[in-house]
């Protein structure tokens, strides 16, 4: 029996470590099919050992009631409201919620907190490794090394690589569609650079802020110098809110010192990807003109029938939302639906705020990449529901769970 529980954990590992290595390297499924043989690993395993049982635990647990809301409740309503509204008239594009239901089930496979940490450490190990082949890529393009090599990524949709353009100075684009979660390797190497100080840290963590800046997004680039000192608010200071105000205006006022035109053309509306969200929203308003929209929404599919929706996915091909998360989640789910689903995400980065310190690194990860999202399509895929999967576990291991504990006692630092 007890062979049988050590076996049956080597398997759990086995499946973790594919799922986070797949979610980074192989988004798409095309280098040799990983993502297909790490889901179908991954869905075998919570099969063969029955975690779906865990839906019907009595003991009612925030995991459980998020993972009931988001993978059976939310699709299921997305799609009474597409066959009522007539969404079914066109091709079926509205996929990513429903992907995103079945993927976080996988949240079951951190059945205990031995798993937890072994998500983790796959977590690290990948998005490190992601730090790697970054960094090698810039160095490759900005010393004219051989980067047919890099074709491997490009071309398997793992990543994009070129140049952006602001203010007339170009900087480097090295998208990964993993680049986001890096959010999540910058708070644990920042937990640990401001835990101890030493060059290795410093290296270490200098290295992943550099590579989410090298991913060429504004939100990225402004977040890589303001994330340091809002994760030292957020996890080490008595006076957060101050600091948090104080070090975003010292950072902007920096940044508009050092090149006012470039952080002009980060915000200004006349920008490309700004002015096409910023025109988004008179569509938005068109649409949540109808009461029956702000509180039932429109479904799955509602371009089939919606001319505003269509006005606004029309740049993308077989897009069939917009970038912006939380006013597409009332759209597509009205206040009936959205707004327990707010209430939820609010109560679990409450409850993430409060577990022991080995894991409140995670807080203001999570914190910010919810942000992040706000304005990006990242919460409903692969990098917003995988680690959501993790988090979910964590904060339901009732070990963790100690609001006592605000700071470690190996650190003396204060705000």
């Amino acid at each position: 029996m007890r062979m049988a529980g050590k076996f049956e954990i080597y398997i759990f590992s086995i499946a973790i470590c594919l799922l986070w290595f797949a979610a980074v390297f192989d988004p798409i499924g095309k280098f040799f099919m990983l993502r297909y043989v790490a889901l179908a690993s991954a869905l075998a395993c919570l099969v063969l050992a029955g975690l779906f049982w865990k839906l019907f635990d009595p003991n009612i647990s925030l995991q459980n009631t998020i993972i009931i809301y988001v993978s059976f409740l939310m699709p299921m309503y997305g799609f009474l409201v597409y066959a009522m509204r007539g969404g079914y008239t066109t091709k079926l594009l509205d996929t990513s919620y429903a992907a995103a239901s079945i993927l976080l089930l996988f949240s079951f496979l951190y059945k205990n907190e031995n798993l937890c940490k072994v998500g983790i450490r796959a977590m690290i190990f990948s998005l490190r490794l992601l730090v790697v082949v970054i960094v090698l890529i810039y160095a490759a393009t900005i010393l004219g090394f051989n980067i047919e090599w890099i074709k491997f990524f490009t071309e398997g949709d793992a990543a994009r690589v070129s140049t952006r353009d602001y203010a007339g100075i170009n900087l480097p684009y090295i998208y990964f569609f993993a680049s986001p979660m890096l959010i999540y390797l910058i708070a644990y190497d920042l937990n640990k650079f401001f835990g101890a100080f030493s060059t290795k840290n410093a290296l270490t963590c200098g290295a992943s802020i550099f590579a989410f800046a090298l991913s060429g997004t504004r939100a990225h680039i402004i977040l890589a110098f303001v994330y340091p000192l809002l994760f030292y608010s957020l996890i080490f200071s008595r006076h957060k809110f101050i600091l948090i105000v104080t070090s975003v205006l010292v950072i902007v006022l920096t940044i508009g010192l050092f090149n006012f035109e470039i952080l002009n053309a980060f915000f200004t509306t006349k920008e490309t990807s700004n002015s096409m969200k910023v025109g988004m929203l008179t569509k938005y308003a068109d649409m949540f003109s109808d009461p029956l929209t702000v509180i039932f929404g429109q479904g799955y599919n509602a371009h089939a029938w919606s001319t505003s929706l269509r006005e606004i996915i029309a740049i993308e091909e077989n897009a069939s939302k917009s970038e912006l998360t939380y006013i597409e989640l009332v759209r597509v789910y009205g206040l009936f639906i959205s707004l327990p689903f707010f209430i939820l995400f609010g109560a679990l980065v409450y409850k993430l705020s409060r577990v022991s310190f080995e894991y409140r690194w995670l807080y203001p990860a999570f914190l910010i990449y919810l942000i992040n999202s706000f304005l990006n399509p990242y919460l409903f895929s692969t990098n917003g529901i995988l680690p959501l999967g993790l988090i979910l576990a964590i904060v339901s291991l009732k070990r963790v769970s100690n609001p006592l504990v605000k700071y470690p006692n190996k650190f003396s630092v204060r705000g």
